[in-house]
């Protein structure tokens, strides 16, 4: 059921809502019985106006300069968050692990200054620095991804991932160097959530694009995957694809964030890309 919070700026709705209010916004024909639920709820008024946060919001995710999805997996499960920004707006989605597909979606809009922070809650960013004893180590990305999708994500529980590994060791890094195991082994034991950035501006990926993975381990720091680099498509993993993480600070993840941003001579350069096209 739709529904609009305009003092804190947030909006309900389900997929069906959404693209209803698109056809209003479009002048184009809407199931009678949606738009009177839209109507019921105050986003769009007796004349077939939409209310003007409404508004925004339609605008804003139609036709956003700059998208950013937020993946995140955890004891309770995976959960992907999207922000979109335009101008001067910013509208961003704060979901639950345990929503269901295909449940509403609660937007929340917010202000270009604070879109660092708005990322920073969507990856559940903390103060933490580097320990002492971490160094970077580097291990087959798809032995990762076995130990990762073993863990079970995507499901209610989240099994340790230290007992994954150590159970498989052999198996999933049998051709790992000594001291690179022994820093995985180290860093999974104290592994509480991964998180996957990724920011795009444009339709081309090696252009308009970059993202970060990161893991999250507590006491044990942060680790950002440095290599391959983000956005890494399926057709870019072989087995032979090497993945190289770094531990660093809280503050290094926030950097890492804004380096995500496009500049001002990216956007001007897809702007130019676009109108000669």
């Amino acid at each position: 059921m739709a529904r609009l919070d305009t003092v804190r700026g947030r909006i309900t709705l389900s997929e069906a809502e959404f693209e209803a209010l698109r056809h209003v916004h479009n002048a184009e024909p809407v199931d009678e019985t949606e738009l009177g639920a839209l109507q019921a709820a105050g986003l769009v008024d007796a004349d077939g106006q939409i209310a003007g946060l409404v508004m925004d919001l339609v605008r804003t995710v139609s036709d956003p300069m700059i998208e950013c999805a937020v993946e995140t997996a955890g004891p309770q499960g995976p959960a992907v968050a999207m922000l979109a920004v335009a101008g001067e707006s910013v509208w961003y989605t704060d979901p639950w692990p345990q929503d269901e597909p295909g449940s509403t979606t609660t937007y929340c809009q917010d202000e270009l200054p604070q879109l660092l922070w708005i990322l920073a809650r969507l990856v559940g960013l903390r103060r933490h620095q580097v320990p002492a004893a971490a160094v970077p180590f580097t291990v087959p990305l798809r032995s990762v991804d076995a130990v990762l999708q073993t863990m079970s994500l995507s499901d209610a529980e989240w099994e340790p991932a230290r007992t994954v590994a150590t159970a498989s060791l052999e198996k999933f890094f049998g051709t790992v160097q000594d001291p690179d195991r022994t820093m995985l082994m180290a860093t999974l034991s104290y592994l509480e959530a991964t998180a996957r950035v990724t920011m795009v501006w444009g339709p081309d990926v090696t252009t308009d694009a970059r993202g970060f993975a990161l893991w999250a381990c507590g006491d044990g720091g942060y680790w950002l995957r440095t290599a391959p680099a983000e956005p890494l498509l399926a057709q870019d993993i072989t087995p032979d694809t090497l993945a190289t993480f770094r531990p660093v600070s809280a503050a290094d993840v926030w950097q890492a964030m804004s380096d995500l941003l496009p500049s001002s001579a990216e956007l001007r350069a897809l702007i130019e890309r676009v109108t000669v096209s």
